[in-house]
């Protein structure tokens, strides 16, 4: 497995990310644990998801296989997870604002079962929100 330096970060990613989109819907958690294992045991690092994948099931596989394994192999993933799409009838639950995000980030923080993440990403643009509102708070 080859490794990219994430400038500004002092992280070290695999060159290939594991994207868990359809983990708790297309794939069930059975078999999500069976590719996180085969990943990590590749020498893969970067586990990527989001918090409107599967309506926010994606985060919780992720947290319960975090949990469910010992520390010296869940502490080897640079956890990424994003945010910017609508995931509820509020008004003010999409976009890139730094409320949105924040909230968010709490969210995606408790389905996760994390004090914290690695990597947060902004999942697509917004074009209401100017970049320098899109700095979250860090953790």
């Amino acid at each position: 497995m080859r490794y990219r330096h994430l400038p500004g970060t002092g992280i070290s990613v695999s060159n290939l990310a594991l994207g868990t989109m359809g983990f708790g819907t297309a794939t069930d958690e059975k078999d999500a644990f069976a590719i996180l294992d085969r990943f990590v045991e590749a020498d893969g690092n970067l586990v990527d998801t989001a918090n409107v994948y599967g309506g926010g099931v994606s985060e919780e596989v992720v947290g319960r296989w975090m949990a469910d394994r010992p520390d010296d192999l869940s502490e080897r993933v640079v956890l990424a997870t994003k945010a910017r799409f609508g995931t509820g009838p509020d008004v003010n639950e999409v976009g890139n604002s730094r409320r949105n995000l924040d909230r968010a980030l709490s969210a995606s923080l408790r389905r996760l079962g994390r004090e914290n993440i690695d990597l947060y990403q902004l999942h697509g643009w917004d074009a209401l929100t100017p970049m320098e509102e899109t700095n979250v708070s860090t953790r």
